[in-house]
């Protein structure tokens, strides 16, 4: 190809090169934006949770870098560029993405149910809580993103998948206020508590409810 069949082509191209160029130049704003946007929210789901901007750096990476990937996509189609085997690609990574996401929804359920948690804060660490319908009582002394650790004793624990929290019905007892939810998901042991007895929840519940006034008004022979 001789320099002036590069300038001819050149020229041919040159005003829908110009004729891009603005909107080539909203995809990049609006690119910005968005990962602005989104490392916004991660900021504010971070601070909300209490977890510490390291757990949350991996997050803010991963987005920027598949923003940027799909912005530079998107400008390469605004200059006209066949985009038609880039997308075939994404397409194929995409499905095998949620393949594996199939194959590891249990682990994918337990984490979103993990965040839930430090979220809603069903329950503390040190609250006495108990899912009847699986016969599963103790008192909360860990949570890690897979499992919440329950205390029977001093010898036995119970491992409860989080996901479980969101599917059964939970009774719960406060207790002393320790370690926060967050603080304690990035604790590398369990929180020590003061010994006690774990009873039932129906049982605690008995315990600690505060009798029907009616029941202490004096009868007619008292004095």
């Amino acid at each position: 190809m001789t320099l002036d069949s590069l300038l001819t082509l050149f020229d041919a191209y040159l005003p829908k090169i110009i004729a891009a160029v603005p909107v080539a130049i909203l995809v990049l704003i609006g690119g910005l934006v968005v990962s602005m946007v989104a490392r916004r929210g991660l900021t504010v789901l971070a601070r909300r949770t209490s977890l510490p901007d390291s757990d949350v750096r991996p997050l803010k990476l991963v987005a920027r870098w598949v923003i940027n990937i799909m912005t530079f996509i998107l400008v390469l189609g605004v200059f006209g560029f066949e985009l038609g085997g880039i997308w075939a690609m994404l397409s194929t990574i995409f499905a095998m993405v949620a393949i594996g996401f199939v194959a590891v929804w249990s682990i994918l359920s337990n984490t979103s149910a993990t965040v839930l948690i430090l979220l809603l804060r069903p329950f503390h660490i040190g609250d006495a809580i108990e899912l009847q319908s699986e016969n599963i009582k103790g008192r909360v002394v860990d949570l890690n993103f897979f499992f919440t650790t329950l205390q029977v004793d001093e010898h036995k624990t119970h491992l409860v998948p989080n996901n479980l929290f969101f599917q059964k019905v939970v009774s719960r007892v406060r207790g002393v206020p320790g370690q926060s939810l967050a603080n304690q998901l990035n604790s590398d042991k369990p929180a020590e508590l003061a010994a006690h007895k774990v009873v039932s929840a129906s049982e605690d519940f008995a315990m600690n409810s505060v009798p029907d006034p009616g029941s202490l008004t004096p009868g007619r022979g008292s004095k």
